[in-house]
């Protein structure tokens, strides 16, 4: 399914990086329940001690299926985002250690933990970023082979793939996001948005939880739906979504650094605002490489990107009769769009050569065998067990 060592080089690697760092963070997760104390922001759900190793696992998780995705899809954008979110977890890890290091009642075993996860993220980091530059050229070739020498059409398909990665990371950031707002933020929102006639009232935070995380998941996946069918109509739909998320997360940055919500952030003020950046900036990016795709849309790229074979591919075969107006049609009913759409690209330019030196297809070989028997090779051919060189 790979096709190259590289690609299973790395996949081993990421395997036991993800193996070794989860069973780690999982004894770190351990330790801060066991021997850190912390208190919750009012009435919030739990603290930054439990949730955040939560999500540095949910983030390991994440680069675990992000590296098997870009080797199945040999998404070349995607093999440098996963590069640099790598990166990003050995960062975290270098600051998880240096906080568990200043916490009061932590011992031995976590510290070992600790740097443990510190050094394996930072030798993975290192292999990456070796083996990127590799599967970028094995990649790379594998876009030309079908794609061709078509740069308009190269620079299409660059823009879905650099899409299609940041919706992946947007699953990642919306989800983590979320789940700080549920559990480490102070429930007892006092902000009113609306009462009823009954005296009922509908504070921020019931908002927030009814329809951010349902939300969320409908939009992603209506804009995985949008772009890689070509349906304007839903991407439309997501374009206008993302457009109105921007300026919430603007609001929710002002928010956060109000003086008087300060104390409904304790302990995870910092790590919200670093993950209301983030969101709010991949959203932006998202937003314009939506639009870059959606003006791509009924250009080609998606009969193109059909012709990505993921298994073996088969040998492209030159058998066409001159009489015959169509390329040769595989056998095979599951390969027949692939093998069309690849044979396609090519045919004029074969046909040119058939005709400029004078090749007899296969098929007029065996209409004509007889005929080669009785009169014998021409001047300029050869005939070896029915077939013919030109010389």
């Amino acid at each position: 399914i790979l096709g190259s060592a590289w690609s299973w080089a790395t996949l081993v690697i990421v395997t036991l990086e993800a193996v070794c760092v989860l069973v780690l963070e999982s004894l770190v997760l351990r330790e801060h329940i066991l021997r850190i104390q912390q208190s919750p922001a009012g009435n919030a759900l739990s603290t930054p001690n439990v949730i955040y190793p939560i999500l540095y696992i949910l983030a390991i998780i994440s680069l675990f299926a992000l590296c098997i995705d870009a080797m199945f899809h040999r998404n070349q954008m995607q093999v440098v985002a996963f590069t640099l979110f790598n990166f990003l977890c050995f960062t975290y890890g270098i600051i998880q250690t240096i906080d568990d290091w200043q916490a009061i009642g932590t011992g031995g075993p976590l510290k070992a933990f600790n740097i443990a996860i510190t050094v394996t993220t930072g030798v993975c980091t290192l292999y990456l970023a070796f083996a990127t530059c590799k599967l970028a050229a094995v990649f790379g070739w594998e876009m030309y082979r079908v794609l061709g020498a078509d740069l308009g059409m190269r620079r299409m398909y660059k823009g879905y793939e650099i899409l299609l990665t940041l919706l992946k990371f947007d699953v990642f950031f919306f989800v983590a996001y979320a789940i700080q707002m549920f559990t480490l933020v102070d429930a007892s929102d006092k902000t009113v948005l609306a009462t009823f006639s009954d005296g009922r009232t509908l504070s921020r935070h019931q908002v927030l939880i009814g329809l951010a995380m349902p939300a969320s998941a409908i939009l992603l996946m209506l804009a995985f739906f949008g772009v890689m069918k070509e349906n304007k109509i839903a991407t439309i739909i997501v374009m206008v979504c993302l457009t109105c998320a921007e300026p919430y997360f603007i609001y929710q940055l002002v928010y956060l650094h109000m003086p008087a919500n300060r104390l409904r952030f304790i302990n995870s003020h910092k790590y919200l605002t670093f993950f209301s950046s983030v969101t709010m900036v991949l959203v932006l990016i998202t937003l314009f490489f939506m639009v870059y795709c959606f003006r791509n849309f009924d250009k080609g790229l998606l009969v193109s990107e059909k012709s990505r074979i993921v298994g073996q591919r088969r040998p492209f075969e030159i058998d066409e009769d001159p009489s015959d107006g169509v390329p040769s049609t595989p056998t095979e009913s599951s390969r027949e769009d692939d093998d069309s759409s690849q044979q396609l690209m090519a045919y004029r330019t074969l046909k040119e050569i058939q005709e400029k030196h004078h090749i007899r297809p296969s098929g007029e070989r065996t209409r004509h065998s007889k005929q080669h028997q009785g009169a014998g090779p021409s001047s300029n051919e050869r005939v070896y067990n029915d077939k013919m060189e030109i010389d």
